[in-house]
């Protein structure tokens, strides 16, 4: 059977902005430069003298033959004076590495077709996915070519629309819908470990229509209570962990999210309190102009990770993992709506792409999420979901 393209909006619209970038793909980046490219560009009569300068063998695969020496403030040695690519600009698009010919743009084949998506290390693909007006419009193409791929199992294929159901039901927030998806997901993973059908899926689903449509689901997130010395274990764990093992890329815009965290503290230390307030009083009201952010975000990533099927997790560590990424990158949010009285565009690009650029190059970051979060007592439903519930206490004084 022949595949198909899925294509949503935000990969159909994007395009680079090069030199305009304020967080360039061609600075402070391990550039893999495939072999092909390596000994084309070697044979490059105007490329030839730098590709033997700049280009170290590393012979490791076909696909990373060699990586780029980047100069002395961390830029790609083939950039001009005006910070665009020399090959591009001498050679086109033909000779670019695969690495700088694809990035930010991801594939992936389920079922034998290929998912597009892009990376929110990019602060544009950032841009496109939060904020472009048809980035949820999918596009399906035909192919022409057949990819092998296993087959999705039924339960996950039945958790991951009814999620996307869930996610887009207008009677909830998105908080809200994560804690409806998170009772979806115990069925799913019961009915993974028992290899049953998908009947108990289909039954809890249209029970928990029934539980928002009543307003019964809504009242139970509302009386959860937040745990704010389990919230702060799980953010001082994660953050100090990506600030000890932060990616070379992106260290300016990092700096600023540590300064803007900095600015919350109270004798020098940093509190929930501090943080949900500044969430509640500040980034709450500033992001009343953007009120579909978080439901972008957790569509996009349920397309781009393939929920309840991420890495190797069970589903219901999958959701625990969503809920914490959702829950940093609230954190930081807070935290730059409390350092600079309100929340620009700019400043939301900057949080969701410093923590992702940072969380993407942490080849074990799952499994460390999933173990911190075992560790901090968020290992059901209610006491993850509790991760993002927050009131309008003030800080206490210290």
């Amino acid at each position: 059977m022949e595949g198909a393209i899925i294509r949503p909006g935000f990969v159909s619209e994007f395009s680079c902005i090069g030199s305009d970038c304020e967080d360039s793909c061609c600075y402070d980046w391990g550039i893999h430069i495939d072999k092909q490219s390596y000994k084309q560009t070697c044979e490059h009569p105007q490329l030839k003298d730098k590709a033997k300068q700049v280009l170290k063998k590393t012979k490791k695969s076909d696909s990373n033959w060699a990586t780029v020496k980047l100069n002395t403030n961390g830029g790609c040695p083939f950039l001009n004076e005006n910070k665009l690519c020399q090959i591009h600009a001498t050679a086109g698009e033909k000779l670019l590495s695969h690495t700088c010919k694809t990035y930010p743009r991801l594939n992936t084949i389920r079922d034998g077709d290929k998912y597009e998506s892009l990376s929110l290390s990019c602060p544009e693909a950032v841009r496109n996915v939060l904020f472009k007006p048809n980035a949820f419009n999918f596009e399906r193409i035909q192919s022409g070519s057949k990819q092998k791929a296993n087959p999705t199992p039924a339960w996950a294929s039945k958790g991951h629309d009814y999620s996307i159901q869930l996610l887009l039901n207008n009677k909830l927030t998105w908080e809200q819908s994560l804690l409806s998806i998170g009772i979806l997901t115990n069925t799913v993973e019961s009915s993974r470990i028992s290899n049953s059908g998908t009947e108990n899926i289909d039954a809890m689903f249209n029970q928990l229509t029934q539980l928002i449509n009543n307003g019964t689901l809504q009242k139970q997130y509302d009386d959860f209570i937040n745990n704010n010395i389990h919230q702060m274990h799980a953010f001082e764990s994660i953050h100090l962990w990506l600030n000890t093992n932060r990616a070379a890329r992106g260290q300016a815009r990092f700096e600023i999210i540590n300064e803007a965290i900095k600015s919350l503290a109270a004798n020098k230390k940093i509190t929930m309190d501090s943080i949900n307030h500044a969430w509640c009083s500040i980034a709450k009201p500033a992001l009343a102009k953007y009120p579909e952010l978080f439901d972008r975000y957790q569509l996009y990533y349920m397309y781009n990770m393939n929920f309840p099927m991420v890495d190797k997790l069970s589903p219901s560590q999958a959701y625990r993992l969503m809920l914490l990424d959702s829950f940093m990158i609230r954190c930081y949010l807070a935290a730059m709506a409390a350092y600079k009285g309100d929340l620009s565009e700019s400043d939301i690009v900057l949080c969701f792409q410093v923590y992702h650029t940072n969380r993407q190059h942490k080849l074990n970051f799952s499994t460390y999420v999933v173990d911190i979060l075992e560790k901090s007592g968020f290992s059901d439903v209610a006491s993850a979901i509790s991760l993002l519930h927050c009131d309008h206490t003030p800080p206490t004084a210290h």
